[in-house]
């Protein structure tokens, strides 16, 4: 295969990366008292019951570092194009991680295991564009990551584990990080399952990925909508082996957002109807707020809901709520800017099917034009405003 990369495959990654280090950068350490394997040994620990249950073990992690090792000495990103994927099956859970490896352009070292017919979905919707880095991109990225870092990204717990399993590394993009992605959090330790899961991805890779090598047709071009994805079944004779299949993802089903509809203040919009002019854009996203309520628990992003006049660049409202409480609020927020507003938009402009869910019922009643569109330039310009004021 070929070094040559596809600019959109590119563009996806830096964000990724970005959000581990970013992430790792600004983790405070949890207040508890810790073991090498991650393990709360204070007797008064709050944890969740099974919370000890879902650490890895030391044979947990001695197994995913020795993995690890293999997997860079291997290199593959010296002859692997990013955009080739193959999969593999988790025994424990049964579900399909699809795997890709990161390194061909000598920036991000890493294998990327996008989790299920989801991850899959966010990961080609960034490959061809239909999502772009920015906002959205972190909704999307829905993955298990071991890639190869400078000493400097890895936490205490982190170097506790080489330090206790004996491991030694040293110089750049030399000591491997492992972390969790789930949309709407920042960056995570893994659990007993994904620390399983992820050796045997970095397990699998090692095996297909020199065969591949030797025959480049073995792995499937992600518009193909098959791929080679590795399964362990049990032989006759209970033998245990690991053995090529080609599979379709299961096909992904997004439920609707259900919001209810505010009848009483839409009636109360349409008795007292406005001039329509201009388009305001409604931007939709999680936040880059890190939100974390207990040192021990894995910090989130609220989601933000922005209504941005397009034409002047005006904010009209601006919100910030949990993920799980935030859609009615939203709705109203919506409705009062209405209300308040001395004109309503000729269009409202949206980006996300929440955003357009909330406003829909709105709009059609008000007689507004409702737009999905690919871009909000006035939004976007907003939220690089927010970023640099954080920073």
């Amino acid at each position: 295969m070929t070094n040559k990369k596809d600019d959109k495959t590119v563009e996806m990654f830096p964000t990724l990366k970005d959000n581990i280090r970013e992430g790792d950068k600004h983790q405070p350490e949890p207040n508890t008292q810790m073991d090498a394997h991650g393990t709360d040994t204070r007797e008064d620990s709050k944890q969740p019951p099974d919370a000890r249950a879902q650490n890895p073990s030391r044979s947990d992690w001695q197994l995913l570092y020795q993995a690890a090792d293999a997997f860079r000495e291997l290199a593959p990103w010296d002859w692997l194009d990013d955009d080739r994927l193959f999969g593999v099956k988790c025994p424990e859970t049964g579900e399909i991680y699809y795997c890709c490896v990161l390194g061909a352009l000598k920036e991000v070292f890493a294998l990327v295991a996008y989790e299920g017919a989801e991850g899959l979905d966010g990961y080609l919707k960034l490959l061809s564009g239909e999502i772009e880095n920015g906002p959205l991109a972190s909704e999307y990225q829905r993955v298990l990551m071991a890639s190869f870092e400078s000493r400097s990204y890895l936490e205490s717990r982190d170097l506790a584990v080489i330090r206790d399993l004996g491991r030694k590394y040293r110089g750049r993009n030399a000591w491997p990080l492992f972390r969790h992605y789930l949309p709407g959090y920042f960056p995570w330790f893994l659990s007993a399952v994904q620390t399983r899961t992820l050796a045997a991805c970095l397990e699998q890779a090692v095996e297909i990925l020199p065969r591949c090598a030797r025959n480049p047709s073995l792995l499937a071009n992600p518009d193909a909508g098959r791929y080679l994805v590795r399964v362990r079944e049990t032989s006759a004779d209970g033998k245990a082996e690991w053995r090529d299949t080609i599979l379709a993802p299961t096909p992904l089903h997004r439920a609707a957002p259900n919001i209810p509809v505010n009848e009483i203040a839409i009636a109360r919009l349409c008795r007292n109807p406005k001039k329509l002019s201009g388009d305001w854009e409604i931007g939709y996203c999680y936040t880059p707020m890190r939100i974390q309520e207990h040192p021990d628990q894995r910090p989130f992003q609220p989601r933000l809901l922005g209504i941005v006049d397009a034409q002047s660049g005006f904010i009209l409202s601006m919100g910030v709520e949990a993920d799980d409480q935030h859609l009615p609020v939203f709705r109203d927020m919506l409705l009062d800017c209405l209300e308040q507003a001395g004109q309503w938009p000729r269009s409202i402009l949206v980006n996300h099917e929440n955003s357009a869910a909330l406003a829909a019922p709105i709009a059609k009643a008000l007689g507004i034009s409702l737009m999905r569109v690919r871009n909000l330039p006035g939004f976007a310009m907003v939220y690089e405003h927010m970023l640099e004021s954080m920073c």
